[in-house]
């Protein structure tokens, strides 16, 4: 009987992680395979141990704790929760207080935008002012005018006779 063959991808599969994976293996370990008619790397069931190994081995490297069971305490839980909430309730006031200092600040340009407009509205309204005060005295001087062309109309009238 012939012994089972797996290939890369069904390597992968059982041990859950990619096959780029499992070709990294197999060049940093030496772990013995053929190649069949289509150019796959195929892995006898014996070499399949090997694999366990090395992902066990990886595992440790990366989780260290992973074969650990640590119970933490509920004293413990309860403290780094409420080391927690304290950080939370401490970075609301900071946003809170950034925020006040948002609002600050654009009121305060909105603030000096409307005084300038203010200042310049005034000198407008005196610029009219000017305006009327001469136009008042144009018409003033211009009734005058038409005063004296009357009177002098009205002495020569005297004197003619109809």
């Amino acid at each position: 009987m012939t012994e089972q063959s797996y290939k890369t991808k069904e390597v992968a599969q059982r041990l859950h992680v990619s096959p780029a994976t499992i070709l990294k293996w197999v060049k940093k370990h030496d772990i013995p395979y053929s190649i069949n008619s289509y150019g796959h790397y195929c892995f006898e069931e014996e070499t399949m141990s090997m694999f366990y190994t090395i992902k066990k081995e990886n595992q440790k490297l990366v989780y260290p704790d992973a074969g650990q069971s640590d119970v933490v305490s509920s004293q413990l839980a309860i403290d780094r929760l409420a080391a927690t909430e304290e950080k939370v309730q401490m970075i609301e006031r900071m946003v809170v207080n950034k925020a006040d200092d948002i609002v600050t600040f654009q009121l305060v340009e909105h603030r000096k935008t409307v005084e300038k407009l203010n200042k310049r509205i005034q000198k407008l309204e005196a610029e009219v002012d000017k305006l009327q005060v001469q136009d008042q005295g144009l018409t003033s001087e211009f009734e005058k005018d038409k005063e004296i062309k009357k009177n002098k109309r009205f002495i020569p009238s005297l004197f003619l006779f109809d």
